[in-house]
């Protein structure tokens, strides 16, 4: 028998604890991604068990083909294996597998039979052929897998992990060959996190030490995706404090990367079901930060409990945290797109005495509300009072006013904010002539939307490029060749004169 034929039959001896589970919790509203790491040569190296705490021990090591015979070197990538005393692992593979039942999972119905969500060559059949083959967890399960000849693309293997996680069923020998068969499979946070998920939904809270420690030596950090169990497997809050404690424990033995935003995980996790009382639970057997409350003060005002909010700003102030300006400001603008205009200025008063002096962007949130709401002389004034404070106007803070000017009719104020804006601020000078260029090229003033750009030109200005040929073609389809050519014949001057002051 060849080398890649035999590793093909064994390579589920690749880790004595492969029936560990894998697990995904579908709702991430707290998107968290990590960069792609490139397996080249992935190679393991694993100690033969002689106990069960052996056998949980870390899965990567560094060590070198000369190693003790009680070591397995694994190697395989881009269509190359080689084994080394792969035998070692029989005895212990066959006493720890996990029986399953022979019967299949029932195939829902797709109608066309295509998972275009996963891959356009992956049909529904294939799809329930892997499932069915990680549930034998047969001897074979990897060469069979092998011979499906499936691209697993990171969207393929969590819908994987999302069906053998509602039936709590081991997906770690999956998770291990896929490491190995696609070199490029990264060091992704929500499917990592998963693992860590499907460990608890089997209550294996020893088996999460070892996963913990490699996550931490390649940087990997969890979300709120881990801890899905919690809710899944425990009925009370007693029971889920106890458990979370045993996990905050786990996250401190290992510490580095994992405690902390394990720790945030957990809290996260809380605070997307609602249970605000245990994501603070979290925060008392651990450390009162700001950045942890920050996260509950957040999802509160997603869900517009402004009261609830203020109760947590509270707390922290109690607990010694003060809130920074940054999360201040997100309750401003929930209060403000909420129309809570009155207790967003209450807010702002309050951020004035509280020794937490507002910044440009708690201005921009009360300008921009008051502009969309048509009230530009309150605008106005508080932006008197930003400058006035030394704070520079962002350009959005700008865009604001011009946008509502237009959108009132009040054209020629919006021309002249633009000019004064220009002559006060000029970093926003090309900024705010392009946008009310655009604004008139959408109302259909291509007329005055030449003169707008021209303008600008005339001041040494390179307008938006995007704006200058949308107004430039237009006008050349609708006949005006005059203005057209002017427009082209100043940009294509000033470009120049542009080039040669940086050549």
């Amino acid at each position: 028998m060849g080398i890649t034929s035999l590793s093909r039959n064994l390579r589920d001896f690749s880790h004595p604890y492969f029936y560990s589970i894998y697990s995904f919790a579908p709702h991430s509203p707290f998107p968290s991604s990590s960069p792609s790491k490139h397996f080249g040569r992935f190679i393991r190296f694993y100690t033969a068990p002689t106990s069960d705490s052996a056998a949980r021990s870390p899965l990567l090591c560094n060590s070198t083909p000369q190693s003790v015979p009680s070591l397995c070197l694994f190697e395989r990538c881009n269509g190359v294996t080689k084994d080394l005393n792969l035998g070692l692992f029989r005895p212990h593979y066959r006493s720890c597998r996990r029986s399953f039942s022979s019967d299949s999972f029932e195939k829902p119905q797709f109608g066309t039979g295509e998972l275009n969500v996963f891959n356009p060559n992956v049909t529904s059949n294939q799809f329930w052929d892997i499932i069915n083959i990680i549930r034998a967890n047969q001897e074979n399960l990897e060469s069979k897998l092998d011979s499906l000849n499936v691209s697993f693309t990171n969207a393929l293997v969590a819908q994987i992990f999302r069906v053998l996680n509602n039936h709590k069923v081991s997906a770690f020998r999956f998770f291990n060959w896929v490491k190995v068969q696609s070199c490029k499979f990264p060091c992704n946070s929500d499917i990592y996190s998963l693992l860590i998920d499907n460990f608890g939904r089997l209550d294996d809270y020893e088996g999460i030490i070892p996963v913990l420690n490699e996550f931490r030596q390649k940087g990997v950090g969890l979300n709120h995706k881990a801890f899905e169990f919690l809710h899944v497997n425990l009925s009370n809050d007693d029971s889920i404090k106890i458990s979370v404690e045993r996990l905050v424990k786990l996250l401190n033995e290992v510490g580095g990367s994992c405690r902390i935003s394990g720790v945030m995980a957990l809290i996260e996790m809380f605070c997307s079901l609602g249970s605000f009382g245990m994501a603070k639970f979290v925060i008392e057997i651990t450390e009162r930060r700001t950045s942890f409350y920050n996260i509950i003060v957040r999802e509160q005002c997603r869900r517009n409990d402004f009261e609830g909010a203020r109760c947590t700003l509270d707390e922290m102030r109690q607990a010694g945290c003060s809130p920074d300006v940054g999360i201040l400001n997100y309750l401003l603008s929930s209060l403000c797109k909420n129309d809570k205009f009155s207790e967003a200025h209450n807010l702002f008063e309050e951020m004035l005495e509280r020794d937490c002096p507002p910044n440009s962007l708690t201005f921009e949130v009360i300008i921009c509300h008051l502009c969309e709401i048509g009230n530009i002389e309150s605008a106005l004034n508080f932006l008197d009072t930003m400058v006035s404070r030394g704070l520079e106007p962002r350009l959005s803070t700008h865009a604001a006013f011009v946008k509502s000017y237009f959108n009132s009719q009040r054209y020629e104020e919006a021309y002249r904010y633009t000019v004064d804006s220009s002559l006060k601020h000029g970093m926003a000078q090309n900024a705010t002539y392009s946008l009310l260029a655009t604004l008139h090229e959408k109302r259909g003033n291509l007329v005055d939307a030449q003169k707008i750009l021209c303008e600008l030109i005339d001041a040494g200005l390179r307008p938006n490029f995007p704006v200058y040929m949308r107004v430039l073609k237009k006008l050349q389809v609708q006949g005006r060749e005059d203005l057209a050519n002017d427009l082209k014949g100043k940009f294509s001057n000033v470009s120049m004169q542009r080039d040669i002051q940086t050549g």
